[in-house]
């Protein structure tokens, strides 16, 4: 597994220096993420510097320093910005089935997923940093958006009060993003024997909590 400095691994709050307010700005952040995703898709994350992401986006180190303090603020800005865009699939396809009255928990873990696995620099990103204390706050986070999603639904359809749904909803979210996490890097046939049984037990849960129908 690709091993951080340790000078990465002392800096505890990787951050964003500007937040992005004029198009340009918004502009050149877009730039940066996009050349680190391409950097850690064709050649790992030993290969990245902040020299690397800088001559990827066309850009001076100067630059790229303006806006992240270092590779790891890139890493993690770039990991946010894919959980945000996972999140909002998710959301929008559980409340679709909500108001279908259908709920498959093969359909989510499939998207959710096929999502991590396909964005450009993430399964890098996780390889290397599942450690990284900036990187898990942003996995937590990601998770509370996830369980109180599920929640609502449950408490909409169920006779759940919202407080175990709020449990419930976050103990799945928190169970399905172990089994992602692990299947993500692991080998193919290992990642589809690792959701194939989540998806299972999920499915399990489901029907036992959604037959205590309102």
């Amino acid at each position: 597994m690709p091993r951080l400095s340790a000078s990465e691994r002392a800096t505890r709050t990787p951050s964003q220096r500007v937040t992005p307010v004029q198009e340009r700005a918004r502009q050149r952040i877009d730039g940066i993420l996009a050349a680190t995703a391409g950097l850690l898709q064709a050649q790992g994350i030993e290969a990245v510097s902040m020299l690397a992401i800088a001559e990827a986006a066309g850009m001076t180190p100067a630059t790229v320093y303006r806006y992240f303090d270092n590779r790891i603020a890139v890493f993690a800005a770039l990991a946010e910005r894919t959980m945000a865009e996972v999140d909002a699939a998710l959301t929008s396809k559980l409340q679709a089935m909500a108001a279908a009255e259908a709920l498959s928990a093969k359909a989510l873990l499939d998207l959710l997923y096929r999502a991590y696995r396909d964005a450009p620099g993430y399964v890098a990103i996780l390889r290397a940093l599942r450690a990284e204390p900036a990187l898990q706050e942003l996995v937590a986070e990601s998770n509370r958006r996830m369980a109180a999603v599920i929640a609502e639904v449950l408490a909409a359809r169920t006779n759940l009060s919202l407080a175990r749904a709020g449990r419930i909803g976050w103990i799945l979210s928190e169970i399905c993003e172990e089994v992602v996490e692990a299947a993500l890097v692991a080998e193919a046939r290992e990642a589809r024997a690792l959701m194939a049984e989540m998806t299972e037990m999920v499915e399990v849960l489901l029907a036992h909590y959604l037959a205590q129908a309102k």
